[in-house]
């Protein structure tokens, strides 16, 4: 179950017009992550996501 605002593995997309779609709308898009997004409408539209990990800044005292 995909709960909404959670980014899924690509491999759960079964349907590559979606992904070859993606891959074109999205050059940079490192094809392995997707996130539901609600449009203006408040209708949750997948979207393509790069999943990254946050740096380690030292807090300032």
């Amino acid at each position: 179950m995909v709960h909404r605002g959670h980014a899924g593995a690509v491999p759960a997309i079964e349907a590559t017009t979606v992904l070859d779609r993606w891959r074109a709308d999205h050059p940079d898009w490192r094809g392995r992550h997707w996130t539901f997004v609600a449009d203006d409408h408040g209708v949750l539209r997948l979207r393509p996501l790069n999943v990254s990990r946050a740096e380690c800044r030292q807090i300032a005292a």
